[in-house]
């Protein structure tokens, strides 16, 4: 069994393409798939909505992690979640930072309900003292090693010690949360994060890059192991 789960990010995936680069991703033995939504508000990029991801779970068993990189106006936080309620999605996050205090529960509530794991985000300038109240709720939560809302950032080492903190607080106050990690990951950059007490590992041109499918399986080994 894998110690580490692996989510490709398809963001840097070639999007004229995509069900090529699903294929590959399958054939090296993904499970997951990490799918960012950026809104060109909360981040200053646009990419993937909910009529992407239906076709991706219409066709594909992949499992989701939905991490909305979002900032919700004009609409509850119910309501805007109800179209991303589809087969295989497993996790949603939401960014802390992007999140009212007031709507924290409601997101909670509205994952638990649909029996999808309740996930929160943190860029690199929060803390985790900042989101410790919400985390004996939460099922995972994901460090952002990168600034959201742009693939092919450099790693952020101070990752490391949110990482540490959050296994430490999990293990001290025995909550069941995972941590996952996304933002830089590379061949110089997994150790770190395996050995700091990462969960999931979110890759993007890492894994999805122009790189033959026996290159790629290493890579995938590597992560999960």
């Amino acid at each position: 069994m894998s110690q580490f789960i692996v989510a490709p990010s398809i963001l840097t995936a070639n999007f004229l393409k995509l069900s090529h680069e699903l294929d590959r991703l399958k054939k090296a033995g993904i499970n997951w798939i990490h799918y960012d939504v950026m809104d060109y508000n909360f981040v200053p990029n646009l990419s993937f909505g909910p009529s992407i991801l239906k076709n991706i779970t219409d066709n594909y068993d992949f499992k989701i992690d939905v991490h909305l990189m979002v900032k919700i106006n004009n609409s509850t936080i119910v309501d805007y979640l109800k179209p991303f309620l589809q087969k295989n999605v497993f996790q949603i996050t939401m960014h802390y930072e992007s999140i009212e205090n007031k709507d924290v529960q409601n997101f909670i509530s509205f994952c638990k309900s649909n029996n999808i794991k309740a996930s929160m985000a943190i860029s690199p300038d929060t803390t985790v003292e900042q989101i410790e109240n919400h985390l004996s709720q939460l099922d995972n939560v994901l460090v952002m090693s990168v600034y959201p809302g742009f693939g092919g950032q450099k790693f952020i080492e101070k990752s490391i010690k949110k990482i540490e903190k959050l296994k430490r607080h999990r293990e001290e106050n025995n909550w069941a949360y995972t941590i996952e990690v996304d933002g830089g990951i590379n061949q110089d950059t997994y150790h770190l994060v395996q050995k700091a007490g990462i969960d999931m590992i979110v890759a993007g041109s890492y894994l999805v890059s122009d790189i033959d499918e026996v290159e790629l399986r290493k890579r995938v080994m590597n992560l999960e192991n």
